[in-house]
């Protein structure tokens, strides 16, 4: 078996046009495409009985972020979700985007929509890392390494360059 494109991560939501904005605008990926299924009936889809939008974004190294959303959503996206102890949340997952100015990147995620739990800080001597959520709740961890080479010694010099 081989895995023939990068990896994609699926991810539900509710209002999906927000998080377009959002992962566009704070963290360069770009729109590929966004498809309204329609409702299946006879017990609906795998996704949802009622339809569902599913947008594809990529991102600058050619991750796709997949976002799904109901047709008719039944709650309202969490603003904010308790984030003492992330792992011990049962399922808790979060998107990390390692960076070359965390401080930066921690900002421009902030003026996008969201939401700040830990501000830059560093845990290791090589190592700074913040938490925030997107505009829905899900975690974002940021990731700033003093030398990327030594953490992805597969990344060639520049980004895009996989080895």
């Amino acid at each position: 078996m081989a895995i023939l494109a990068p990896t994609e991560i699926g991810m539900s939501c509710i209002n999906i046009d927000e998080l377009i904005t959002f992962y566009v605008s704070a963290f360069s990926f770009s729109l590929v495409n966004k498809i309204v299924a329609p409702p299946v009936p006879a017990g609906g889809s795998l996704f949802c009985d009622a339809g569902y939008a599913v947008a594809r974004l990529q991102a600058p190294f050619g991750e796709r972020l997949k976002l799904l959303a109901p047709s008719n959503p039944t709650v309202h996206a969490p603003r904010s979700r308790a984030a003492t102890n992330i792992l011990r949340e049962p399922r808790a997952a979060f998107l990390t985007f390692i960076v070359d100015d965390i401080d930066e990147a921690s900002q421009l995620a902030l003026e996008c929509g969201a939401a700040s739990l830990a501000a830059p800080v560093r845990i290791r001597p090589d190592l700074r890392i913040a938490l925030l959520q997107d505009p829905e709740g899900n975690y974002i961890e940021l990731a700033q390494y003093d030398d990327i080479s030594l953490y992805r010694p597969d990344l060639a010099s520049g980004p895009g360059r996989v080895s």
